[in-house]
């Protein structure tokens, strides 16, 4: 029994290095889209690696849902997860429109549960900045009002 759970832990960490890899792979979009929508880019990824579980989860690997956005029937489907991203960027514009900058008001409206969805993505944030998934360092200085704000 050890060793089967052995093998299955070794079998999910692979699936979460191979997934983290994906996520790192579309810093250049996610920078890209976070510039042109004014948001964080680190923020960004946060949200996809935790509500994609670093791109492992199923809407992630069957619909490109990297965010965890939700239509009226369920998770959205996207042609591409580059897609994904720029809708990502998108809610986040509007957020940032109406004044919400900071991970715990745009928690409120982005996953409206009590989970600890603040504190994880905050988590995931700090993670990306100390170079957890590799360098980062492609987002820059970014001159945006939410930088730093948790």
């Amino acid at each position: 029994m050890g060793r089967i759970l052995t093998g299955i832990a070794v079998a999910l960490f692979a699936v979460m290095v191979a997934g983290a890899d994906v996520v790192s792979e579309l810093r250049p979009t996610i920078r890209d889209v976070a510039q042109q929508s004014g948001v964080d880019p680190v923020l960004m990824e946060a949200i996809i690696r935790h509500e994609s579980a670093n791109a492992t989860s199923r809407a992630a690997r069957t619909r490109n849902n990297l965010a965890g956005i939700m239509g009226r029937r369920g998770q959205r489907s996207y042609a591409s997860k580059e897609d994904c991203v720029k809708h990502l960027g998108s809610i986040l514009a509007k957020y940032k429109a109406r004044g919400r900058v900071t991970v715990a008001q745009i928690g409120r409206i982005y996953c409206q549960t009590r989970s600890p969805w603040t504190s994880c993505v905050r988590t995931f944030m700090n993670n990306i900045r100390r170079g957890r998934w590799g360098d980062a360092s492609i987002y820059g200085q970014m001159d945006v009002s939410q930088k730093g704000k948790s």
